[in-house]
């Protein structure tokens, strides 16, 4: 009776395991993803726009609406889906644009980054989490 008891937890421990390590397709990246988060609890003052080309390249729109500007930047990124699940951008640059943030979650509509070495809160919104809607 143990020995079967023992084996169902074993059982339904691998099966919680293996669910919990959820697949991310790295082809959804590739397109326009829009900064957004839920406006009652966060507003932007502007807007933060990734295109990914696919081939490890990305282009980024930042317009600020308090003063009126807009920058654009491009680079390259890095996906590391093997050891970590990250995403890295720049990373050969000495300086702090070399930053990484885990792919939390990328489907065909909607994207999740929490940089490393950070643990999800409200207040990191827009800083050491990111969330994303697919534009185009």
């Amino acid at each position: 009776m143990m020995r079967s008891i023992l084996r169902f937890v074993c059982a339904a421990l691998l099966v919680a395991g293996l669910h919990g390590c959820e697949k991310i397709d790295v082809r959804q990246l590739e397109g326009t993803w829009s900064e957004q988060y839920d406006p009652t609890v966060f507003a932007m003052d502007g807007s933060v726009t990734f295109t990914f080309d696919g081939n490890n390249g990305y282009q980024l729109h930042v317009y600020d609406a308090l003063s009126g500007e807009s920058h654009d930047y491009s680079g390259i990124y890095v996906i590391d889906f093997i050891n970590k699940g990250t995403i890295t951008f720049n990373p050969h640059m000495s300086d702090y644009s070399s930053v990484s943030y885990k792919l939390v979650k990328l489907t065909s509509k909607e994207m999740e980054w929490q940089k490393e070495g950070t643990t999800y809160s409200q207040g990191t919104w827009g800083s050491d989490y990111r969330h994303f809607v697919r534009v185009k």
